[in-house]
């Protein structure tokens, strides 16, 4: 086994040093969020942000993992209205402060190594790897960043101090019974008096609710509706020793059982408003785009966890003469997995350095960068969820597969792994919400700039003809199975809307057509109903086009390893684009027929 949860994944090392922009990226953010001047220069900084990594990854390796099954079987305890731990857990996290893991999400300004996203990415991969119930207790507390864009000076001066120490721990509270994917249907009430804001309602699902204080999504409006007149409100769960709010429960989840998914009762409880009050939808977006991108980095490294055990088993576990990863369907999917972890991987960092290279805009008031960036990072971040996560299951399923009866059994960590991949498709907005995100962000795009969006369908697929450089084409022929997706789902509404001839019309015909009508595409009288059918889907190949992409705009010159890999990832997601376009065109009629029969 790995001595070294960073060091001895090469591909670790490589993906920080070789595939981003880390080393451009130290000075301008040194510069907005801690010293300008603190590294002499990008060598030095990317020595530091190895150095950080490099011991991470040694006691994740020798502590936190061992530890990992034992965790898990301990699981989390309600007693009394009190929550308890596995001391193992405890004391990972204990030695992860020792560390400075949260201090590491912290700008220098409040005594923080103002790590880029990045590499906290890259160190919650680590963690997952090691143990996804210690990883996602560390995602959970570490919210200073929030507090940090969003809290008053007084705020950020008392509190932060408290997360990085951890003598507060830290939850979100949003989901309500009535109101998971839907929060505008958010019921728990606070009404304002004097300073403070007291709070009355339920959350459930909400992952470390058991902490010292949450950040609760509530309606401070009494007559709002939908997501206006919402507010996020700093709860602390006691006030001088007494409950401000309860713990009511503890879900008996057959995953993650070291994290204790609560429910929470506010009754009178106390909180202060952290952010513009009536916009804490806005406040709580950033914070669960944070956390989506969290999640897909901690689903990437369960992923790598599993790809390791099922490398080792197959080396060592002999079948017909030899060791069964020399059987060709074995190979081809320890390769596979092997090629989407790496997309995964580069997906997550590209998100990462977009977050980043937004809030150094910011920073420096330069709004035209600001939105550019903004705009990115708002596109790669459902993106990396949906498919990393749902990639983890796929991974972890086929490594529980390369052990054959053994997987099942609790002798080996593969059944675990599996178990723990399962909610992440379902943690900070399922799957399916997340491919409606990508779809109206694409649906927007398209309404504002129709033509150009299909003025490239024949454009990309003739250029990819014509591409010398393979990477270029088969890049070329991604983007015109996406065409050909945006197109699929742009007809349907045109169809619908303007009732035209649409077989009629000419590529050349349809841009003009578009030119006029685009701005009247989305209104509240479209018909959607073959869009959002066919949205995760179109999620797919998306993400697909994009992984591809990530990795063929970070490929060196003269880069042969990552190269062949590039090209064997383009042979492994173009087919299955194609697939999902046949599935769009072809098979939506029946589930619309189906739709029909059981609405009539």
């Amino acid at each position: 086994m790995a001595q070294n949860l960073f060091t001895d994944f090469p591909e670790r090392v490589e993906q920080l040093k070789k595939y981003c922009e880390l080393a451009q990226l130290s000075a301008p953010l040194e510069e907005a969020f801690g010293e300008k001047n603190f590294f002499k220069s990008p060598s030095e900084a990317m020595d530091f942000y190895h150095g950080v990594l490099e011991e991470l990854g040694k006691l994740a390796a020798a502590v936190i993992r061992p530890q990992a099954h034992t965790v898990d079987i301990t699981g989390a305890e309600l007693k009394n209205g009190e929550v308890f731990l596995p001391k193992e857990l405890e004391d990972n996290i204990l030695k992860l402060k020792e560390l400075g893991v949260f201090s590491g999400v912290a700008s220098r300004a409040h005594q923080g190594f103002n790590l880029p996203e990045a590499v906290q990415s890259m160190a919650l991969e680590i963690l997952a790897h090691a143990c996804p119930n210690t990883a996602l207790t560390v995602a959970c507390y570490a919210m200073v960043p929030f507090v940090e864009t969003w809290g008053t000076e007084e705020q950020k001066q008392r509190i932060i101090p408290k997360l990085i120490s951890l003598e507060w721990k830290s939850s979100m509270a949003l989901t309500e019974p009535n109101a998971g994917s839907d929060l505008g249907q958010l019921r728990t009430f606070a009404r304002r008096e004097g300073d403070q804001y007291v709070i009355n309602g339920s959350k459930i699902f909400i992952t470390g609710g058991s902490g010292d204080m949450t950040f609760a999504l509530v309606r401070t409006a009494p007559e709002s509706k939908g997501l206006d007149g919402l507010s996020v409100l700093i709860v602390p769960r006691k006030i001088d020793g007494k409950d401000n709010y309860r713990v009511t429960k503890i879900e008996e989840k057959i995953c993650l059982h070291a994290s204790p998914t609560c429910e929470i009762v506010f009754e009178n409880s106390l909180g202060e408003l952290l952010g513009p009050e009536g916009e804490g939808f806005k406040v709580m977006l950033d914070l669960m785009n944070d956390a989506r991108l969290a999640m897909a980095a901690l689903a990437t490294g369960i992923a790598a966890a599993s790809l390791e055990e099922a490398k080792n088993y197959a080396s060592q576990r002999v079948t017909m003469g030899k060791p069964i990863r020399q059987h060709p369907m074995i190979a081809d999917m320890l390769y596979e997995m092997e090629l989407e972890i790496t997309a995964m991987r580069a997906l997550v960092n590209e998100a990462s350095m977009a977050f980043d290279w937004m809030r150094i805009a910011q920073k420096k008031g330069d709004n035209t960068l600001f939105l550019k960036w903004r705009k990115r990072y708002r596109r790669l971040t459902p993106l990396c969820k949906y498919y990393c996560c749902e990639k983890a299951i796929t991974i972890s399923r086929n490594a529980l597969q390369i052990f054959g009866g053994y997987g099942v059994c609790k002798d080996y960590p593969v059944e675990r792994l599996l178990r723990e991949t399962i909610i992440y498709p379902i943690y900070e907005g399922t799957s399916q919400i997340q491919s409606l995100m990508v779809l109206k962000d694409t649906l927007k795009d398209v309404a504002l700039q129709a033509p150009g969006f299909l003025g490239s369908l024949a454009g990309a697929w003739a250029e990819s003809k014509v591409a010398l450089d393979p990477i270029k084409s088969n890049l070329l022929k991604a983007r015109n199975e996406l065409n050909l997706a945006i197109k699929s789902i742009l007809m349907s509404i045109i169809k619908d809307k303007f009732k035209s001839d649409i077989n009629s019309l000419k590529n050349s015909n349809i841009q003009q057509f578009l030119k006029e009508y685009s701005v009247n595409l989305l209104s509240t009288k479209t018909d959607l109903t073959y869009p959002f059918l066919v949205a995760e889907r179109f999620a797919r190949i998306t993400c697909d086009y994009y992984a591809l992409k990530c990795l063929s705009d970070r490929l060196p010159a003269g880069d042969k390893l990552r190269r062949d890999l590039t090209l064997d990832f383009a042979q492994l997601v173009l087919p299955r684009m194609k697939l999902e376009n046949e599935y769009m065109i072809r098979k939506s009629q029946s589930t619309l027929n189906y739709m029909k029969r059981h609405t009539s």
